[in-house]
């Protein structure tokens, strides 16, 4: 094919792809600008953190709770003619468009690139411009996607791209290792060694440039409190309401209570067995890739300390593969309501953060519920369709497609059939 008719194919696709967005994407573009530059965020945090790296002696000092590539994007706003949060705003900006248009293979899933800028708009758009969450989504989107068209390599690889930003992505190899020994028959071993070494580059350099900062990750994570958002968070308030405090505390607003060990090991035993769920599910083939993926990210989110806001950046494109959901809108819209309004809203009247945790309650039970209603329809319609497939009857299998179609399994069917 000659270069002319790459390019042209190239333009179609994205004028194909932009087509969805049109309207709504200069929209979320010039909202989440503008709430960037004048809300307070965490590019002031990555600014500090690349002026550290930069002083002597050179990349000494790296950050506390990102793996240390993380610094290749904090540093590449200082490139442009622009502030720093503008900067990078700008980069986060371009991240998104890429988002939105770079996947080769969703032709069967009409109406993503809108259901993503539309989920974005209503839970994200806050943030979006203005957090790191982004680009290690955007590595995450990829791995699942080349992951659902049978591209193993490509998914391990993107995978391994967005744990080197972020670790969270690193939750995806278990269920890809289980989907791909369903449908290949063999385990595909030969991948966990090569998707280990880069790790063990970085932190090897990491040691050498830094000693014992190689874990600091996983220990900022492991000492911190309940984030106010959390479910852990959530629990806490329910069971003493009255004598719980505020304190600001790695780099967000947690609760402090009674019961935190009891209650720390209530939400880490039930999202291992959440996890477990999902893993055996996936082992076997009740349900698809991408919906094992986003279990997986949904139950760590919800089993985690911490449930920032920008967490949502992370679920929102794997959310676009199924049809626009009420209870995902709500949990979206709720966030949002949490943050920016109702933190503003405490900071100016000084009460503490009582309204922005029962919010938080409200959206996780939302976000539970719904997710899990989402879940046993997926495995329900595989269910169906497997058994249809079995008994040979083409006619039923018909049927069940269009039964199917109505009740929001359309493209888990479409993928399977």
């Amino acid at each position: 094919m000659s270069r002319r008719n790459y390019l042209e194919r190239a333009i179609r696709l994205v004028v194909g792809r932009w087509k969805g967005i049109a309207i709504l994407a200069p929209v979320l573009a010039a909202v989440g600008m503008d709430l960037a530059l004048t809300l307070p965020g965490d590019a002031t945090i990555y600014h500090h953190y690349a002026t550290q790296a930069l002083a002597s002696p050179l990349l000494h000092t790296l950050p506390k709770e990102y793996p240390p590539i993380a610094l290749v994007l904090f540093l590449a706003p200082m490139l442009l003619p622009l502030p720093y949060t503008a900067a990078f705003a700008v980069l986060a900006a371009l991240a998104t468009v890429v988002l939105l248009l770079c996947s080769d293979g969703l032709a069967a899933f009409p109406g993503w690139p809108r259901r993503v800028a539309i989920y974005l708009f209503v839970g994200a758009a806050a943030l979006l411009f203005g957090r790191y969450d982004i680009f290690p989504a955007l590595a995450t989107f990829l791995a699942v996607d080349s992951a659902r068209r049978d591209k193993w390599g490509r998914a391990w690889g993107w995978t391994v791209v967005g744990g080197l930003l972020k670790l969270f992505p690193l939750i995806l190899l278990p269920g890809f290792l289980l989907t791909e020994r369903a449908r290949t028959g063999h385990w595909p071993l030969r991948r966990v060694v090569p998707a280990c070494m880069p790790f063990a580059a970085v932190a090897a350099f990491q040691s050498a440039l830094a000693p014992g900062s190689a874990l600091s990750p996983l220990l900022y994570e492991a000492r911190r409190g309940f984030e106010i958002e959390s479910i852990a968070s959530d629990l806490t308030l329910l069971t003493d309401p009255l004598h719980v405090k505020w304190i600001f505390s790695y780099g967000s607003w947690e609760i402090v209570g009674n019961y935190h060990t009891l209650i720390s090991l209530v939400v880490t035993v039930a999202m291992l067995a959440g996890l477990i769920v999902v893993w055996r599910l996936t082992a076997k083939g009740r349900i698809s890739v991408e919906a094992s993926s986003l279990a997986v990210i949904s139950v760590a989110i919800l089993g985690d300390k911490a449930f920032s806001p920008q967490y949502m950046i992370w679920l929102i494109p794997l959310w676009a593969y199924w049809p626009l959901r009420r209870g995902w809108l709500t949990a979206a819209a709720l966030t949002t309501l949490v943050y920016p309004l109702l933190f503003i809203e405490a900071a100016l009247l000084g009460h503490g953060h009582y309204p922005a945790a029962a919010v938080s309650v409200l959206r996780n039970v939302v976000l539970v519920a719904a997710t899990t209603r989402w879940l046993q329809e997926q495995v329900a319609a595989r269910d169906l369709i497997v058994r249809h497939t079995l008994c040979g009857d083409p006619p039923a299998l018909k049927r069940v497609h269009v039964s199917i179609r109505s009740r929001r399994y359309t493209h888990e069917t479409e993928h399977v059939l």
